[in-house]
């Protein structure tokens, strides 16, 4: 994560920045649902801390064999 970012960034597009192949990203109303690809590759803490730190709570959830990180504001 960017260490000079600031709450009021553009979260979606520092996710997708962050995320780039390893996973996919859906945004629903100022949520997030972020589906992992490559679970060894995925910038677990980066992702995390980016939403954590703008105060998403946050969910990690699976079906099937599929990751998910959930975040809700």
């Amino acid at each position: 994560m960017n260490p000079t970012a600031t709450p009021s960034g553009d979260i979606a597009n520092e996710l997708r920045q962050l995320i780039g192949e390893t996973g996919g990203l859906d945004e629903v109303m100022g949520s997030f649902r972020i589906k992992v690809y490559h679970t060894r590759a995925f910038p677990w803490d980066e992702v995390f801390k980016a939403l954590l730190y703008r105060g998403f709570q946050v969910f990690i959830t699976n079906k099937k064999a599929d990751l998910f990180i959930e975040a809700r504001a």
